[in-house]
């Protein structure tokens, strides 16, 4: 589906910040960005109008201080505010693919993802699952994205077209309420002393801590469904783009889980996981295993974070990257609990151990000032995520 097109710290490594040729790349989640007098949700959520300047301000600074070129948006009630704070910050080209739900009047649920960029936007479109992959994997035919999923393709200075996807997957609240049942006893086979098995039994009703766990249990594992179905069918959506076009692939967003936990290994399946009768059975089985990883290395997403601590941290202090991977910032927290749900994730062109790679990362920043210093009067309307930044260096 095609649109018109709007124009308009955790770890570092050296960088060489008079390259103007670097490419800065931001994922923000703007937590419920939303103009007065329009709420979010339920009447009570409206901001004042300070609060919302402040909110505003907010972005605004985080925009001029970071210098980002693309920046993906998530949780986007208004666009248009969006657009203009955007293009103050001379990113120039705006894209969106939907509108956020009116329930009644002013409330609205259902924000949704846009993006920004300082390079000009050649073409927007939404990712739709494939009906055909709908049906195999044994969904309703009514599944959709639980958010749109926002393709925009940008010509990059001195890469060229690059398509960049902006993602915000299905979150893992429950949101199952089940009616309340009646359970039949059945009848006991060994019954205790005295008991009479012919006497009607009470149906009993479940307890409400018995009702709300198992609410909790089946819509978690749900929403885990949902996620994981959307991660599959956005890679196919991917591939299939990259096979036509052979655009390098950036996606981005809040994907709501960790990438390590299961739901999301769609999205960065290796060839090596591939087991070696489906190898043949696709016809592939004649190739070397070099000729085999090199067709999958196309294809192929990386963790940016894991390709910048690759490619910078190997010889670091610590002496191995193990232990940047087990203390990278956490971009959420629930309570004291801190998880990595932010994510950008980047095709062989930007891997630097990729014969063929137009550029790597050389910088990659999780902006959680606000959540582990925060201060009032600055960060009170920013937002529940740390920004993540990745900034890339071309080749030479």
């Amino acid at each position: 589906m095609a649109h018109n097109i709007d124009e308009l710290e955790s770890i570092t490594a050296p960088i060489d910040h008079k390259c103007t040729a670097n490419i800065k790349i931001a994922s923000i989640n703007l937590f419920n960005f939303i103009e007065p007098p329009l709420a979010y949700y339920d009447f009570e959520n409206i901001y004042s109008h300070g609060q919302w300047q402040k909110k505003c301000q907010w972005l605004s600074e985080f925009l001029t201080h970071r210098q980002p070129d693309i920046v993906g948006f998530q949780e986007v009630f208004s666009p248009e505010p969006l657009k203009r704070i955007a293009s103050e910050q001379g990113l120039g080209y705006f894209a969106v693919v939907d509108e956020p739900t009116l329930i009644s009047d002013y409330i609205y649920r259902s924000p949704v993802v846009a993006l920004a960029s300082r390079y000009p936007i050649v073409e927007i479109s939404s990712v739709e699952p494939d009906a055909r992959l709908v049906a195999a994997m044994g969904l309703s035919s009514e599944f959709a994205f639980s958010r749109k999923v926002l393709r925009a393709t940008i010509e990059v200075p001195h890469i060229g077209k690059c398509d960049f996807y902006v993602v915000h997957f299905k979150s893992k609240r429950a949101g199952l309420a089940l009616e309340p049942k009646l359970i039949e006893p059945k009848p006991l086979e060994n019954q205790p002393l005295g008991f009479d098995n012919s006497a009607p039994a009470a149906s009993i009703k479940l307890h409400s801590e018995t009702q709300l766990i198992t609410e909790q249990a089946l819509g978690r594992w749900a929403s885990t469904m949902q996620r994981g179905a959307e991660a599959a069918l956005l890679f196919n959506g991917i591939l299939v783009r990259r096979q036509a076009s052979k655009y390098p692939v950036i996606v981005m967003g809040d994907f709501n889980d960790s990438l390590t936990m299961g739901a999301l290994d769609a999205l960065i399946i290796q060839g090596e996981s591939i087991h070696s009768n489906d190898i043949k059975a696709a016809g592939l089985g004649h190739l070397s295993d070099a000729a085999l990883a090199a067709v999958f290395a196309q294809y192929q997403l990386k963790d940016a974070y894991e390709l910048f601590i690759e490619a910078n941290l190997r010889d670091s202090l610590t002496g191995n990257t193990a232990y940047h991977r087990e203390h990278r910032a956490a971009t959420h927290y629930y309570g004291p609990k801190g998880s990595v749900l932010d994510y950008i994730l980047l095709s062989s062109e930007f891997d630097a151990s990729h014969g063929r790679s137009l550029a790597q990362v050389v910088d990659y920043q999780t902006c959680d000032r606000h959540l582990v210093r925060p201060e009032y009067e600055r960060d009170a309307y920013s937002t529940d995520h740390a920004p993540v930044i990745v900034e890339l260096a071309l080749r030479s």
